[in-house]
Order: structure tokens, then sequence, then C-alpha cells
């Protein structure tokens, strides 16, 4: 299909006018849970051993089989318009195919804008050349560079974004680049045809309709995609917060951090405590005990000498969950990797460090860290052929998982995804087997950092 007839019919099925044949909703197997893992980085967190780790069960009902009319073909479903989404989205329709994104809430940038989590981190590391390396560029660089000339960020090492600002910048990059975007909508399962997706389900205020692909892009942050298409994963419990902005203070009060608006400072709230993100009453008790604590903390803190004129500005919407499932990939990127130079034939970008961490015994300044590859099978599920994975679900251990979930992470293994689902759909191939010298030039083109 081409872009024309593809934005057409998008606009005709945004207007109610399109015609609808139908699938028929088929059961898909459940995603696999691995075995415990080890955590690694000395930080809060562990590894559920089975699903009735998230919810307890207390029977089953059956959902009467129905008609689910399809209401666009396109080369690519992305699912998820956080950091990564819209990466993948941008990078995809740039090499000609036609794109839908989709995205639970009214606004694009996942954690990076709704949860208020506005530094770009994991950007640099230490080089084999200079103790301070810069790791991410490509479309990552594009959009931070665009933010702090505008003055939209601050901190060029890691820029701190105003999020409105980058929402913004987000869609403005996705309507440029011809993606169209669907808001308010949940992924909320796949028909397969033998290994590969045929259709994305999605719920919305229309109704559950579907959405027929070559490719798919999970960027979800919680490997919905590959869990519905019954993909082996792995899910982990990390501790989560809640962050909020705040003004009305001066400018030498030590509280929260600077944004990029005068007088306006972002914190967080939270505990230590490994949490299970895919426990809906778990997340949902802790969002709104968080509100509650915030708001009896910032009434405690006007009492006190200079805060008398501070208020609270927002609660991100987006309640700060770090990982729930990780892609069990063709290769799941190890701390050990991460730190020794290791070097693969299908690096598809780079990543630096957060934060500082412990590694065999030694606590590992972010100095001492060093810039690490990405290999394209990390991005790669097992038996999905033509689905590719970006953003904080991709395949990792847990050691690393504190600059795998970054924003520039996400946005590197977005823009990875991306122009590789793309180039699959050109070449007619599944994505494990796609001519990765041919992605690796595109992506090169593009500016993206491979080399050490």
């Amino acid at each position: 299909m081409d872009r024309r007839h593809f934005l057409g019919k998008a606009a005709a099925v945004a207007a109610g006018l399109a015609a609808a044949p139908s699938v028929l909703a088929e059961e898909v197997k459940a995603g696999v849970i691995l075995p415990g893992a080890v955590p690694t980085d000395g930080k809060a967190g562990e590894v559920s051993t089975g699903v009735e780790d998230h919810l307890k069960v207390s029977g089953y009902v059956k959902e009467k089989a129905h008609r689910i009319p399809v209401v666009a073909e396109v080369d690519v479903v992305v699912a998820g318009g956080g950091s990564a989404g819209v990466s993948a989205a941008v990078c995809a329709a740039r090499q000609g195919a036609s794109v839908i994104l989709i995205e639970k809430a009214n606004f694009l940038g996942g954690l990076w804008t709704g949860g208020l989590v506005l530094p770009v981190l994991a950007t640099h590391g230490k080089g084999q050349t200079q103790a301070w390396d810069k790791a991410t560029h490509g479309f990552c660089e594009e959009v931070c560079d665009i933010l702090l000339q505008n003055g939209w960020a601050i901190d060029p090492l890691n820029p701190r974004v105003e999020p409105e600002a980058a929402k913004y910048l987000l869609d403005k990059k996705l309507v440029d680049a011809g993606v169209v975007t669907l808001y308010n909508s949940t992924v909320c399962g796949v028909t397969m045809h033998g290994d590969k997706i045929e259709s994305v389900l999605v719920d919305c205020n229309t109704g559950r309709i579907a959405i027929k692909c070559a490719m798919a892009v999970d960027a979800t942050g919680d490997g919905l995609l590959f869990s519905y298409a019954g993909d082996p994963y792995e899910a982990r419990r990390y501790h989560m917060n809640t962050s909020y902005r705040i003004a009305g203070i001066s400018a030498e009060t030590r509280f929260g951090r600077p944004t990029p608006i005068p007088g306006m400072r972002v914190t967080g709230h939270g505990g230590r405590e490994a949490m299970d993100g895919l426990d809906v009453f778990k997340v949902s008790a802790k969002q709104q005990r968080d509100r509650l604590e915030i708001w009896d903390k910032m009434e405690q803190k006007k009492k006190e000498p200079g805060f008398e004129n501070m208020y609270l500005v927002e609660l991100g919407p987006v309640t700060g969950v770090r990982v729930t499932r990780v892609l069990d990939s063709l290769h799941n990127v190890t701390l050990e990797e991460s730190m020794e130079w290791t070097r693969f034939d299908d690096v598809i970008g780079m990543s630096g460090v957060c934060d500082p961490f412990t590694y065999k015994g030694r606590r590992i300044t972010k100095k001492d860290r060093p810039v690490w590859q990405i290999p394209y099978r990390s991005l790669i599920p097992r038996e999905t052929r033509n689905l590719l994975v970006a953003g904080r679900c991709f395949g990792y251990d847990q050691g690393i998982t504190w600059d795998a979930r970054e924003i520039s992470t996400c946005m590197v293994t977005g823009e990875a995804a991306g122009t590789a689902a793309a180039l699959s759909v050109k070449a007619g191939c599944a994505a494990k087997d796609l001519d990765v010298q041919r992605l690796q030039h595109t992506l090169r083109q593009n500016k993206v950092r491979l080399d050490f």
C-alpha cells in the first residue's frame, strides 16, 4: 500500500467511513515466565517465578468469540508511544513504511513526560580513547539537540526536559514523518498466523478493532505484544516512585532539581521495596497512597522557613514502574558483556551509564563504566517472526537494568527496531533474517554510533 492510499484510508477510518472487514478473535498462548534470576546490580530487585505472583486468581470466565473489524492495514504497527515507540515509528516511516502508532494515553513520551522522568541519562560512559565518551547519537541526539537549542531542556550532558515541550516535539516528529497516531487506545491482543502476528487488537472508545500489519514493534514497556504472541520472557520486580513538580520556592532552596522553567523544580516520592509492576491492585494502591502522602508532605513543608509559598504544580500522571516483562531474546545482553568492551557483529547502537553499581564486588562509578554495544539479536523474540522489541523490555540481564531502561537507550533501541521493521518489510523477510549489514549501513547514514 502506498503512503497516499494509507493516509487516505486512515483518514476515512478516523471519520468512521472505512469499510470494515473482520477477523475472528482467536485464543493465543500466554507468555512463558522463566526461572528466577539473581540480581547483580546491588539494587532492590527480584525476579518473578510464576504468573500467580502477579494476581491471585480465583477462577476463570470465557469470553464469547466475536468478530473484530479490521480498520487498517499497514506495513508497521508500533505499540507504545513512549520514547522508544516514537523513535521506532518515526524511523520506520522515514524508511518509507506506512506506520500506525498505538498509545494508551492522550500524549506521547510515556515515563519521560508523563512520569516526569525528565533527564535523558545513560548518554555517556567511559570510552576506550577518552575518559567521558558520548554513546548515543542518531534520533536521540536529534531530539535532544532541538530541545536544548530552544531552551526546552537544560544540562547538555543529560538533558532535563520540559515535559510539555517534549510532548509537542514528539508529536511534531510523528506528523512530519507521516505516522498515524491512535491515542487513548490500548493493545489488548494479537491474532496469529503460524509464527507471525497477523493483526494487533486494540481497545478504544470506538470498541475493539484490529489493525493488520506486516511487521510489529513492541515498545509498550510491559512487553504486551510479545506476551500475547507467546514469546518467552522474564517478569521482574523493582521499586517504583511518583515524581512531581513544585514551584513557589527560591532558587537557593535545595529541594528537588531545577527544570527548564525558572522557579519550577522536580522531585520524587517512593521507597526501595521491590514491587510487582504487573499487579494492578498494588500499583493502583501505591499511586493513590503516593498522592495522599505527597500532599501531606507538601503541607508540612510549607511550615518551614522559605517554603511558605511553595505549591504543587503536578503529580506525574504515569506511575514510575521501572521494569516488568523483559524479553528472552535471541541474545540477552549481560552485565559482563557491557563491562568488558564486548563487540557484537550485529551491533545496532550503544548506551552509557546511569548510576553507580556493584560489579564483581567492586563499586563502579560513572567514570569507571564503559559505553557498551547493543546487538540486533537482543531486539528479536525467539519465536515470532515479524516482531521486534524496543525500550525497557528488550533482552538484557538484570545487572544492566538501570542503563537499559533509560530514555536514551529506549530511543536507541527504538530507532533500530523501527528501521529494521521497515527494511524487513521491503525485503519481505523475517526480522531475524534481515541483512544486518544493510541495517547497520542505514543506521550509520542516520548518524547512529555503532563502534567503540
